[in-house]
């Protein structure tokens, strides 16, 4: 059975999954020319080595980094409030449906999301009073080095500092001068060891600064990504209530809005306002950044900031907000369970089976380069098919790091009498000159467009 740990990888996890069969080396030289820090990569080349490469090994390995985080969300609730809400709260960490999303993303979300987390423990660890009496120093290692594993696993968790550095300013002017003092020491070591890619961030920000495919995000943008967040995060497939025609997220945000209003804001505010910062700061700061300079909001992107609010959600409950939780998790389970063995992602495994029975010797196979290409789901799928852009040249967010000259073409090779263009825009817009159209095979979006010559 098809399901999210063994569908088809899509065009950004196959460009994860094709880099990753590079050496540690030939990894960081490719991604200092993309956008992201490369310590996903180069977990997913060690694990390669003992597990293989196949869709099921590279989606495990995101997911074992996902409970991972889970256990430190845990840690978390057990360390400020008790065990009960350590496992409460790690819950709906786990059914939260836009986390539970990624949990099967052969990307870098989950490293990151682990990160972040773990960072964010270490660091309530070290200013709670339960730790000023104890010899901090491996803390703040660990605190070091989850920082510096958040930071090398994508450049948004920078953004997850600001929150934290506002609080141990809060802490030192508050006479908590030792645990502040103890953060401030593992962030001057986290951002020593952060030094060597320093340059490679600068690089690849002004690359993007130059231009990117994102666009100035709107109030109802930030609105939307809160809300995708806290329940409708799964919209494809979607389940929807009988008779009242209402989708299954819808009624799971109007419990969790529900939820908040009935928690007890009143009891323990500081540790609230930590976790609604954690939330909000993060997602606010991006926003705020691209309406001044170039758009940089993007939901996957921000997260890890979820767990916080889920933090909120299962915390300080009434006794009425219990049954309120109890449906909000049955909503969950409903739409994990949907999305998990119904995946959306293109069918190209199925492709590519079609395409190594029908192409013959005489057949040339190219990328159509549509709204998208499918060059890195070739590359990983065995199939030899550049991408054919005959003007122009590609933007570099389409994945130019990796590509090499014989993975563009400008013209058709003559001698070849048959052409198979892969593509998953309209087959209308499929023209070559001197070929025809003359049939086409779909896979649910994916087309193989056979065109002949005509002369």
């Amino acid at each position: 059975m098809t399901n999210q740990f063994n569908a088809s990888l899509w065009g950004d996890e196959a460009f994860s999954a094709v880099l990753s069969t590079n050496s540690p080396t030939e990894i960081i030289k490719i991604i200092i020319r993309d956008t992201s820090p490369p310590l996903y990569n180069l977990t997913l080349h060690f694990w390669y080595k003992i597990f293989g490469v196949s869709e099921v090994s590279i989606r495990l390995l995101s997911f074992l980094y996902f409970v991972a985080c889970l256990f430190f969300i845990y840690l978390i609730g057990k360390l400020i409030w008790d065990n009960k809400t350590g496992i409460v709260v790690a819950l709906l960490s786990f059914l939260n449906p836009f986390f539970f999303t990624y949990a099967f993303e052969g990307r870098m979300y989950s490293i990151l999301s682990l990160g972040v987390v773990a960072s964010i423990y270490f660091f309530l660890k070290i200013i709670s009073e339960k730790n000023k009496k104890t010899k901090g120093d491996i803390t703040i290692v660990a605190y070091t080095l989850s920082l510096d594993w958040a930071l090398y696993s994508h450049h948004f968790a920078i953004f997850s500092i600001v929150p934290q550095v506002f609080w141990t300013f809060i802490e030192f002017l508050k006479g908590n001068k030792t645990g502040a003092t103890r953060v401030i020491k593992g962030m001057i070591l986290a951002a020593l060891l952060y030094l060597p890619w320093i340059y490679p961030l600068y690089k690849q920000a002004t690359m993007v600064a130059s231009g990117f495919w994102l666009g100035k995000p709107t109030f109802v943008d930030l609105r939307n990504l809160i809300y995708e967040y806290l329940a409708e995060g799964i919209k494809n497939p979607s389940v929807k209530i009988p008779f009242i025609n209402k989708e299954l997220g819808n009624i799971s945000l109007y419990m969790v809005i529900a939820a908040f209003l009935l928690r007890k804001w009143n009891i323990d505010i500081k540790k609230s306002l930590f976790f609604l910062s954690w939330f909000l700061v993060p997602i606010i700061v991006t926003w705020l950044v691209s309406q001044k300079m170039q758009s940089i909001f993007f939901n996957r992107y921000l997260l890890y900031t979820i767990p916080a609010a889920m933090i909120l959600l299962g915390s300080n409950r009434r006794r009425v907000s219990n049954l309120i939780l109890i449906l909000i998790i049955i909503c969950f389970v409903i739409i994990d369970f949907n999305y998990f063995i119904h995946p959306t992602k293109r069918p190209f495994r199925e492709l590519s089976s079609y395409l190594k029975s029908e192409t013959k010797q005489e057949t040339f196979l190219i990328n159509w380069n549509s709204s998208a290409h499918h060059l890195w789901e070739s590359k990983f799928y065995g199939i030899d098919a550049p991408i054919y852009n005959p003007s122009g040249e590609l933007p570099y967010y389409v994945g130019t790091a990796q590509m090499k000259s014989e993975d563009i073409i400008k013209e058709i090779p003559r001698n070849f009498q048959k052409i198979g263009a892969i593509t998953s825009g309209p087959v209308e817009e499929v023209k070559i000159k001197n070929y025809k159209a003359t049939s086409h095979k779909s896979f649910g979006d994916l087309k193989v467009v056979w065109l002949e010559k005509t002369n």
